[in-house]
């Protein structure tokens, strides 16, 4: 079965129109063919808690479980070992579905295989019935009828130089979509050839945090910057990757490290988490954005400040936030 997922992989990366996305493609092909995901340790057996203000629990890839209080919340679920039914992770998902007793809201970024998972989908749905899944307009076309409450989001105004959108309320929790320098589409070809729209960030409001979702993202600091004048962000939850040099530019419309630390300084955020790395080998190592970060936190002088507010995760762990007088503290 190994293998004939990877001839299908040549055979699908032959046809499209992107020399990069043939790469990837093949730079998979033996991950695909002989190795099975990592195992991840210990992983949290109970991460819904009472008495927490803000907490994330970093699933892997761009995979996240926010708590806000009581709302507990699923963003962009990758919970699969495989991607797409191809792509086989590096490691396997920081959480057990198993494990979480409870669950209120799942939000989707966009169509992409690596964020929009129908297998993972389909085993909240079994768990969870008929919860609220927000996902942005022109997702619609790819989303397949899951027993879930499927609610589409206009997010026109966000990507069209206001850069939020209407806010809407789903149980009690505040919904504004926000700019995504990204696409759409799910094949590639309706990516590339099509420019399908339907990408975007989320604010998540909830009482008094705020939490900032990107998705997946390009840098664009005149739409960062507008959204950290417009928020009051609590924690901001960035892509790194992927990224050649990630000291410089990003691949295509993705932000590397040193973009993203660009971004969350945009965005004023309190905190940063940083995502999309480690599932999947794009043209390095999956894990050097994160070295890269990290690199950057330590020895470049204009990031020095920003060390002890970027918390970086392993799959699996978690971090907590409590209330304070001064507003949250890990």
């Amino acid at each position: 079965m190994k293998k004939f997922s990877a001839i299908l992989i040549i055979i699908v990366s032959l046809t499209l129109n992107s020399c990069g996305i043939f790469r990837i493609t093949v730079s998979n092909v033996e991950n695909t063919l002989f190795n099975s995901p990592q195992k991840v340790v210990n992983k949290v057996k109970n991460p819904v808690q009472d008495g927490v203000k803000l907490s994330a629990l970093w699933i892997g890839h761009s995979s996240m479980l926010v708590q806000i209080y009581d709302k507990v919340i699923l963003l962009d679920p990758f919970l699969t070992n495989t991607m797409g039914g191809i792509f086989t992770r590096r490691k396997e998902a920081g959480l057990d579905l198993k494990d979480l007793s409870k669950l209120d809201l799942v939000l989707v970024s966009h169509t992409h295989m690596d964020h929009l998972s129908f297998a993972s989908l389909d085993m909240i749905a079994d768990k969870f019935p008929g919860r609220p899944l927000v996902f942005p307009k022109g997702g619609e076309y790819y989303m397949p009828d899951f027993d879930l409450n499927l609610i589409r989001l206009d997010n026109t105004k966000s990507q069209s130089g206001q850069f939020a959108g209407t806010a809407i309320y789903v149980d009690s929790v505040r919904i504004t979509p926000v700019y995504a320098h990204h696409s759409g589409g799910r094949y590639a070809f309706d990516t590339y050839s099509w420019r399908t729209e339907g990408a975007t960030g989320y604010i998540i409001e909830y009482k008094d945090v705020c939490v900032y979702f990107a998705g997946d993202t390009g840098y664009q600091n005149e739409a960062f910057k507008k959204i950290g004048n417009t928020f009051k962000i609590d924690l901001a939850l960035i892509p790194i990757g992927p990224c050649r040099n990630c000291d410089s530019t990003g691949f295509w419309h993705h932000t590397s490290s040193v973009e993203a630390l660009w971004t969350f300084e945009d965005l004023k955020a309190s905190y940063m988490i940083p995502m999309h790395y480690g599932a999947i080998e794009y043209v390095r190592d999956a894990y050097y954005p994160s070295k890269a970060l990290e690199r950057m936190l330590n020895d470049k002088d204009e990031f020095k400040a920003l060390k002890d507010r970027v918390k970086i995760l392993k799959e699996g762990e978690q971090i907590i936030w409590r209330k304070t007088e001064n507003g949250i503290s890990p």
